[in-house]
């Protein structure tokens, strides 16, 4: 039991050159271009949505259904590729963001709902994910989004935090007394955050408040941000990706 999520990730691993995102985006903009409307533009991806979960649901073949699953849902491996395409020039902040979104919404959340309440779940969250960083207009997917994404981005917490307390023998984590802000507002703030601590830089947060932008700075590190940090960081996502899964396959079992 279980060998079609173990295709569909090896599958969906050497698809690396497949970035979903941009589909994504293309299917969007393509979409805008006949709807306008903000309320019609919730009930068009509803119903989307709930027809591929509804034919996603009727497939009798419980295998081909994990593999289809795993594959679509698990989007790791073209992280890669997005962070060290840049040679002269690299932003930790945008880096460790693309890496950490990976960690959490391309692998933690979607096997995490698959195993407690089935493929269907992990499928929904994926496109809601997927819809709710090309269609910025769209409150209700975000909320959704932010929500159920809470507790997969506290399990990639704890993994780091874990990385960081091997690493520097410290304990405490400065999070400018806005852990729990960010827990249910912006979730992933905090994994970025960390993975900055991970890496001994600062994080950088820009944010825009009553029309004003601001630039917070965490952690308090003169160390420069360089493409071995990328790459280091990337190595502990793939970790955190393969604990993950070895503790997901056993659960099925």
């Amino acid at each position: 039991m279980g060998i079609g999520y173990v295709l569909g990730c090896l599958v969906s691993i050497i698809a690396w050159k497949l970035d979903r995102q941009y589909l994504f985006y293309l299917l969007n903009r393509t979409i805008n271009k006949f709807i306008k409307n903000k309320v019609m533009l919730h009930i068009f991806y509803g119903l989307i949505f709930i027809l591929i979960c509804f034919v996603f649901n009727q497939l009798k073949i419980k295998e081909l259904s994990n593999f289809i699953t795993a594959f679509l849902v698990i989007d790791i491996s073209n992280t890669e590729k997005k962070n060290l395409r840049q040679r002269e020039k690299v932003r930790f902040y945008d880096s460790i963001s693309v890496i950490s979104r990976a960690i959490v919404c391309g692998f933690i959340a979607p096997l995490m709902f698959v195993l407690f309440l089935g493929n269907t779940y992990g499928i929904a969250y994926m496109l809601i994910y997927n819809i709710s960083l090309v269609a910025y207009e769209l409150e209700l997917f975000k909320i959704v989004y932010v929500t159920s994404t809470v507790i997969p981005a506290m399990i990639a917490e704890a993994f780091l935090y874990f990385v960081y307390f091997c690493r520097n023998k410290k304990s405490q984590i400065d999070f400018k007394g806005d852990y729990f802000i960010n827990l249910f507002i912006r979730p992933l703030l905090n994994v970025d955050i960390l993975g900055a601590y991970v890496e001994s830089v600062n994080f950088y947060y820009l944010y825009s408040t009553k029309k004003t932008d601001y630039l917070k700075s965490y952690g308090e590190y003169s160390k420069k941000i360089d493409e071995v940090c990328i790459k280091d960081y990337l190595s502990i996502g793939y970790g955190i990706c393969l604990i993950t899964f070895i503790m997901f396959y056993m659960a099925l079992k």
